[in-house]
């Protein structure tokens, strides 16, 4: 049985996936594996039979593991056990907690009303606590843009179908319950992440916090975007260099101090255990945690087994115990690079005698095992991922982490000394500063696209056969050719190429919440177009109620959403008008994504953040237009004119790009927040139109889309950019009637999701993200 239990890793994932995923086709998978381990591996009957029993047995895991609810949504007050960690972000708490007495996981999301009540939720709600909580019960939102995030499906992984959106909390009802060590541990690790926000300074309070727990929360976002564009974010949580670093140093600390090899080894078996709790449970820190308990386990109780053999165990423990982890993302890069290593280093990695050497292939096999993983959820891939490993693995490891270390022991003593808080903080702002710097050159990541489904099979394919290639040359003691290093990126050169050579174009407006943000792709990528970034209406809020960022939909959803398109430039950027929930996304746009020309209105004054666009449209090197009525262009098959503004307007929406096109056999009206009066002017100015789909002015208001601008139009459909229950009320009741009085089909992005038309030459279809 010695390393074959990664067959039987193998077998259980399959047995997983047939349950959650297809059963006819990973069934299938599975009866060609038995059939090639039997006649090409000459595995044993009795051996086959076990394999089929591990399929069953992950068969029969997969179908048990589904959400149940003993709730129909209408219940309003609840006893909560908050035996989770918080989360506190400004003036909002959010915890995963189980419902008394139904025993049933909930997200809780609460908006704290004080500053003293902020302070003592932060010093007594801890893990362990049950609290009386009053509010209203929500199902969790699906995905409503293409190729988004699925909150509905993350939290249903966790066994969660409601979140608690909590009004009242009764902090005088909380009541401390027995608590187990894990809870204990949790509460533990919780009180220890504040102290050293509270002590440290924030750019070091933010990676001892991540490095020593494991708790990313603290860090600045745009500084652990930088990480992730230089490929290294993997060094701001735990992984399992970590645990074998932080184990190597209780190891050796125990002997040198005269405790014998046994009890080191029997310490080791306790401490691991609670360092993966202390730690957060992140599956790295498990998984490296589990194959060390039992490669020491087996060595005190003479059992040979082998690393591979210890992975593939591990694996199988956390996929039986938690069957949906096998959709985390950090559970899938962590097997997917760990397994990558220990195949190749009998035979690729002691080719290389250096420990630069090393390092770099080390790197370089984890980049590439990765790959599928990171394309398929992030849709881009650093550039500079292995040279920046090459530095910043051995100075985190060998350098920070140590340092780290120290400095928190020193802290549990006693505060630190200022001047040593100081030079601390001012060493991580520099290896921040550093990274920040990398990540702005060019080229750092390429934006590659979500990959189609063949070439998804094929990059999996080629990946095996690479290793397998590379290894068939070092054994024979020859250098790989440099053909051999193009086999992983082939799937990524080719979805690459596909945007030239398709005939399908579409566009998307997507759900940005109250606001606009439209997408616009050409056939043949003869050009991609995008019609304001969404965004937000800031109000003002006292500091303690200001969150670490804030939530901007740009970043969150439109530049996603370009990225999974593989659009790394766009042709034209047109913005509107000035309001926020129109451009507002645009700075994270121009941060992310290249843009070639800049539209705006011409209008006499210009808001504060339309003059900031404009300052860094210029340091890009946008070129940038002032459209008015008049302004046209071509692109294959499609045509754009601008119908407004025709004159200076006297109000801001009334000042609105108005844009005609035609394309995919449809004519369209972008109409941005144009108001009654802005209608007007048009009917004057330019004959009837007649046009097949009108973006509704100023999402559905009242003031917007007249009788007459509807008879003048004559819109076959209507399609309303709206958030959902909006405070302005949109869209207007009046607005609705006149629109189906008109005969136009009605889409909302606030109860169908993003509304997609993809088109060949002068046909297509309408589809919603929600049906």
């Amino acid at each position: 049985m010695r390393g074959r239990l990664v067959y039987f890793a193998a077998v259980s994932l399959m047995g997983l996936l047939t349950m959650k995923e297809n059963a006819l086709i990973y069934g299938t998978v599975f009866l060609l594996a038995i059939f090639w381990l039997h006649k090409r591996k000459k595995f044993p009957e009795s051996l086959l039979v076990l394999l089929t029993g591990c399929f069953a047995l992950f068969m029969a895991a997969g179908y048990f593991d589904e959400v149940d609810t003993v709730y129909n949504g209408s219940e309003k007050h609840f006893l909560i056990l908050f035996d989770d960690e918080m989360n506190i972000d400004g003036d909002t708490l959010s915890a995963y907690s189980t419902s008394k007495p139904a025993n049933e996981k909930i997200l809780i999301k609460y908006r704290i009303k004080t500053i003293a009540e902020k302070e003592l939720i932060q010093n007594h709600l801890t893990p362990g606590t049950a609290c009386s909580v009053s509010g209203t019960l929500s199902s969790p939102s699906p995905a409503t843009n293409p190729n988004a995030f699925d909150y509905k499906r993350f939290l249903e992984r966790k066994k969660i179908s409601w979140i608690l959106e909590a009004d009242q909390l009764s902090l005088e009802t909380c009541q401390h319950k027995p608590q187990s060590m894990v809870t204990m541990l949790k509460g533990f690790r919780q009180q220890e992440v504040l102290k050293i926000d509270r002590i440290f300074f924030d750019e070091t309070s933010a990676l001892m916090a991540a490095l020593l727990y494991g708790e990313r929360d603290l860090f600045n976002p745009e500084t652990e975007r930088s990480y992730q564009k230089i490929g290294i974010v993997h060094l701001l949580a735990i992984s399992g260099l970590h645990v074998a670093l932080l184990a190597g140093m209780f190891y050796f600390i125990s002997i040198w101090l005269g405790v014998t090899k046994e009890k080191t080894e029997m310490m080791m078996l306790i401490f691991l255990p609670v360092y993966a709790i202390l730690t957060g449970l992140a599956p790295p820190v498990v998984r490296s945690v589990a194959m060390l308990l039992l490669l020491i386990g087996s060595k005190r109780f003479s059992v040979q087994l082998n690393p591979l053999d210890a992975i593939s165990a591990a694996f199988m423990m956390m996929a039986l115990w938690q069957p949906a982890i096998i959709y985390d993302v950090g559970f899938q890069l962590s097997y997917s690079v760990s397994f990558s290593l220990i195949f190749s280093a009998p035979v690729i990695l002691k080719t290389f005698k250096s420990f630069a050497g090393q390092t770099a292939a080390a790197s370089l096999i984890a980049q590439i095992s990765s790959l599928p993983i990171i394309i398929w959820s992030f849709h881009e891939v650093s550039i500079l991922s292995i040279l920046a490993n090459l530095f910043f693995v051995p100075f985190f490891s060998f350098g920070l982490l140590p340092l780290l270390l120290f400095s928190y022991i020193i802290f549990l003593f006693g505060s630190p000394p200022p001047v040593y808080l100081l030079f601390l903080e001012t060493l991580i702002h520099y290896v921040n500063l550093f990274a920040t710097w990398l990540s702005g050159l060019p080229l750092s990541t390429l934006v590659v696209g979500k990959l189609e489904p063949i070439l998804v099979i094929l990059h999996i394919l080629l990946l095996p056969l690479f290793f397998l290639k590379w290894e068939e040359f070092v054994s024979r003691r020859s250098k790989p050719p440099m053909w051999i290093f193009t086999l992983p990126f082939l799937p990524l050169i080719m979805q690459m190429v596909l945007p030239y050579m398709n005939p399908y174009g579409k566009i998307v407006f997507l759900d940005v919440g109250q606001g606009d943000s439209i997408f616009i792709r050409l056939p043949y990528n003869q050009g991609n177009y995008l019609i304001d970034t969404g965004g937000v209406l800031l109000f003002a809020k006292e500091d303690w109620q200001l969150k670490r960022s804030l939530y901007d939909p740009g970043e969150k959803i439109v530049v996603p959403f370009l990225k999974s398109e593989g659009i790394r430039s766009l042709d034209k950027l047109i913005l509107t008008h000035g309001d926020a929930d129109h451009i507002g996304g645009s700075l994270a746009v121009f941060n992310e994504i290249g843009v070639k020309q800049l539209l705006i209105p011409r209008v006499p004054d210009r808001s504060e953040l339309e003059n900031r666009i404009m300052e860094i449209a210029n340091k890009e090197g946008t070129e940038i237009h002032e459209a008015k009525i008049g302004t046209s262009w071509n692109a294959g098959e499609a045509d754009f004119l601008i119908l407004n503004p025709n004159q200076i307007p006297v109000e801001r929406n009334d000042g609105s790009i108005v844009l005609l096109a035609n394309f995919g056999g449809k004519k369209w009206l972008f109409t941005g927040d144009l108001g009654i009066e802005g209608e007007r002017s048009l009917e004057q100015t330019i004959e009837k139109l007649d046009i097949d789909v009108l973006k509704v002015g100023h999402h559905g208001s009242k003031y917007s889309s007249s009788e007459s601008f509807l008879e003048w139009t004559n819109p076959e459909f209507g399609i309303i950019s709206v958030g959902k229950k909006n405070r302005y009320g949109h869209p207007g009741k009046e607005v609705l009637e006149r629109l189906e009085e008109a005969g136009a089909a009605i889409y909302r992005t606030d109860e169908d999701g993003a509304i997609i038309y993809k088109f060949k030459s002068n046909s297509g279809t309408f589809t919603q993200q929600v049906p």
